[in-house]
């Protein structure tokens, strides 16, 4: 899915004024001399996050088996019986849209999440006192709004973190903690280490 703020129009010697803008970056390697940039440290960049995409391909699999880790790409039990490439797309867009917003810059770009793997706990792990995970795992995309070049990646990111079981999964649903928030939270986290490093972080909340 996909939000937009503006996508300025096409201008010429754009694609020129952009390579300027992403020297020094982090390359791999071993990847050819017109590969894109892999850019670890985004937050230095001066980019203005204008869309958002998360992509959940119909060709992950899915599984609403409730044992202990079922195999498939996807397992998310905390919507109702449905489709389940939407309702993870739903989940990590609203997510992410409000943090991206703070994103401000000179370049606008548009970020692409490529979703490989969103596995939530079932509901046999997540009242049992077995250790588990909630894995987030997608490739990480940024292009030029107006002109499409890719300024970084694409890049493999594992957002995975430890989940709540038992009688503290119990305690946290009590609370309002569900995998939906947590996850959400986790998600913003990601953009404001990643996207908005400690000091605009600082100033954002000293705003707000």
């Amino acid at each position: 899915m996909m939000k937009i703020r503006f996508i300025p129009a096409i201008i010429l010697g754009a694609a020129l004024a952009v390579s300027g803008c992403v020297g020094g970056t982090d390359v791999s390697r071993d990847l050819g001399f017109d590969a894109p940039p892999v850019i670890q440290n985004v937050a230095i960049q001066d980019w203005d996050v204008v869309a958002v995409e998360v992509e959940v391909p119909y060709t992950l699999s899915v599984s609403e088996a409730n044992t202990i880790k079922p195999r498939a790409d996807i397992v998310w039990r905390e919507d109702p019986y449905g489709d389940r490439h939407q309702q993870v797309d739903a989940l990590m867009t609203e997510a992410l849209e409000p943090v991206f917003e703070s994103v401000t810059g000179a370049i606008p770009v548009v970020v692409t999440l490529d979703v490989t793997r969103f596995h939530a706990q079932t509901q046999r792990v997540r009242y049992s006192n077995l250790p588990s995970e909630q894995e987030i795992e997608f490739v990480l995309t940024v292009r030029h709004a107006e002109t499409g070049q890719i300024l970084s990646g694409p890049r493999d990111m594992d957002l995975t973190f430890p989940a709540l079981g038992g009688q503290d999964a119990v305690a946290a649903d009590a609370r309002g903690e569900t995998q939906r928030v947590r996850i959400t939270q986790r998600l913003q986290n990601w953009v404001i280490e990643d996207f908005i490093g400690p000091a605009q972080d600082l100033l954002l909340a000293e705003a707000g």
